[in-house]
């Protein structure tokens, strides 16, 4: 999958498999949110620094989506690990950007049929806003 394949599938996709590498070298994988906001794929951490995924991606470990259904991460991490996956590249964005805002409408509009949406807008988690880069 390239990288405007990978674009489309986080855009299409309701919950994503972010898959990222604890201390011991071992791959670890999370149910997320995505928003593409004008061809640019962003994530957030709901829960803020404290999400393991979160502090592992800051830690600079490799970072990579699974290239399926992301679901599959909530009931069966296993089997989430076996998926194809495509390596990435994080960049923090600052929540002070121009950008958050369209971020917030974007998550908002997606996951708006979620009770949690509105919390992806508070600004615990818009200051763990992550812009998503080809690997």
């Amino acid at each position: 999958m390239d990288w405007d394949q990978l674009v489309s599938h986080l855009a299409a996709t309701t919950v994503v498999a972010i898959v990222t590498q604890r201390a011991d070298g071992t791959d670890a994988v999370a149910p997320i949110w995505v928003v593409v906001v004008d061809g640019q794929p962003y994530v957030r951490s709901y829960l803020g620094p404290t999400a393991l995924w979160y502090r592992r991606v800051l830690s600079g470990r490799p970072v990579a989506f699974t290239t399926g259904d992301g679901e599959v991460a909530e009931r069966d991490t296993a089997a989430a690990l076996l998926q194809p996956r495509v390596a990435v590249r994080t960049e923090y964005v600052n929540p002070g950007d121009p950008i958050q805002a369209a971020i917030d409408g974007a998550f908002l509009a997606k996951y708006r049929a979620f009770p949690e949406a509105d919390e992806m807008a508070k600004p615990a988690v818009v200051a763990c806003t992550l812009r998503i880069l080809p690997g």
